[in-house]
């Protein structure tokens, strides 16, 4: 994870100089498809914008434009905002061909490019949120996206991220876990995927239970390696044919015989 810091000193936010003592993150993404982080700092950075993050995220790294403890304006105003007193805020950019709408359907648009983004998004976000926990002392159940902080009473109305990590497979309670075995030292193994323009993407610790594209890559690494998978295929769920197999090829490239693809596993797959 990449961190430029280049603060809004010319944003309304940042001049009125309030502080806070992070309690909470809060993940946002930007409604702003193709925007990526760096370009916020001149859309924002100036006079009478009533609004400002802590950081942009996107597939290159994190841009910081406020200090980690500078009372932010993400979660909305007055009563409605209560967590700019509280929690940490960043926007996760949107990549360039997102499309709104109901269901998790990703037709109609490049599925690779956008998932490879995705990935690549997701996995500096998570490093973000995992250094700030820590940072702050924050607990993983602080850690939410502005549709849930909605329901908390303590941010306004916003679909996000909840409109766009599930046609990903993905939801906050992945987050979550993905952030929390970032903390604890469970590392994940970072490959080059092969589009027009290779983007590094971090593929996360998987065990039964998990589900989606990573789940799919795992599958198919274990069908290249002679594993079977007869009955269900690459379907991008890890269920006990998935663990089986995994395990037969953990036993047999001498690996820790546990069923949980991390780092190790991971490495001897991809080689």
């Amino acid at each position: 994870m990449n961190i430029t810091t280049q603060y809004m000193t010319a944003n309304d936010c940042f001049r009125a100089g309030k502080k806070i003592v992070p309690k909470g993150v809060m993940v946002h993404s930007t409604a702003a498809p193709g925007v990526m982080a760096e370009a916020w700092y001149n859309r924002w950075n100036k006079a009478g914008i009533a609004k400002c993050v802590h950081a942009f995220v996107d597939h290159k790294g994190v841009f910081q434009y406020l200090p980690w403890d500078h009372r932010g304006w993400h979660a909305g105003s007055g009563a409605k905002g209560t967590a700019n007193a509280t929690h940490i805020g960043f926007e996760i950019c949107e990549p360039t061909g997102f499309k709104y709408g109901s269901g998790s359907s990703m037709v109609g648009y490049d599925v690779v490019a956008q998932q490879t983004y995705f990935d690549a998004a997701w996995a500096n976000a998570v490093e973000l949120t995992a250094m700030l926990c820590k940072q702050y002392g924050i607990q993983i159940g602080n850690v939410i996206c502005h549709s849930e902080g909605h329901k908390l009473g303590i941010a306004s109305n916003h679909a996000d991220v909840m409109h766009w990590f599930p046609k990903h497979g993905r939801d906050m309670d992945q987050f979550r876990a993905a952030v929390e075995a970032c903390m604890n030292g469970e590392g994940d193994v970072t490959v080059i995927v092969p589009i027009s323009t290779p983007i590094a993407v971090t593929l996360p610790t998987l065990r039964r239970g998990s589900m989606g594209d990573a789940v799919k890559t795992l599958q198919q690494a274990l069908l290249a390696k002679g594993q079977k998978l007869p009955k269900y295929g690459a379907d991008g769920d890890f269920g006990a044919e998935t663990e089986m197999a995994v395990k037969a090829f953990q036993q047999m490239a001498g690996l820790v015989v546990d069923g949980v693809v991390g780092v190790k596993t991971w490495g001897s797959l991809l080689n």
